[in-house]
């Protein structure tokens, strides 16, 4: 995944999936590989099979949510990403992601509510950077965005795996600084 090579870890998963059909986890994965493969609407089908599976899965009103971002759909990406977080009981990178959609359909006041509420709990533990990372993208604050970026790379942050693939991180793949980013990440030279 962190290179790109999403088509075979899709074939991966459905090799897992194979043998245990009914596992959450691994459905939750490929509709991981879908979204980065921007397969919009393969993801929502596959959002839509999770929940079938596991109504209380905060996982497939994400996988839902970011296909619809995908596809400009903010109020359905709003709407599904607000149902994650709650569900979730508000876990700090799920916040991130309804910023980053807000932040992108022009809703500004209300993510930078939510940047307000990540600074705050981070003074006070652990929020991974690229939850404030992903609403300065949204809210198109680049140079903040790289600030957390790279703070990301430094703490090893997760979602910072599929840097090649996010669709949201198009335009600013330009920048010298995103190929900073895939450097320290030993994913470019």
């Amino acid at each position: 995944m962190p290179h790109g090579r999403l088509e075979e870890a899709a074939a991966e998963i459905q090799i897992a999936l194979e043998s245990d059909p009914l596992s959450v986890e691994m459905h939750n994965w490929l509709g991981i590989m879908l979204v980065l493969a921007r397969k919009w609407d393969l993801t929502i089908d596959q959002g839509r099979q999770i929940l079938q599976l596991d109504p209380s899965n905060f996982w497939g009103h994400f996988i839902i949510g970011t296909a619809y971002r995908g596809k400009r759909m903010f109020e359905e990406a709003i709407a599904a990403h607000r149902k994650a977080v709650e569900i979730s009981g508000g876990v700090s990178a799920l916040i991130g992601w309804l910023g980053l959609a807000l932040g992108l359909s022009g809703n500004a006041a209300e993510a930078r509510s939510l940047l307000e509420v990540l600074h705050n709990r981070a003074e006070k533990g652990f929020v991974p950077p690229t939850s404030l990372a992903w609403i300065y993208l949204g809210l198109g604050e680049t140079d903040a965005a790289f600030e957390w970026l790279n703070r990301a790379v430094e703490e090893c942050d997760q979602f910072m795996m599929p840097i090649k693939s996010y669709e949201f991180f198009d335009p600013i793949r330009g920048d010298p600084r995103f190929r900073t980013l895939l450097h320290k990440m030993n994913l470019e030279p």
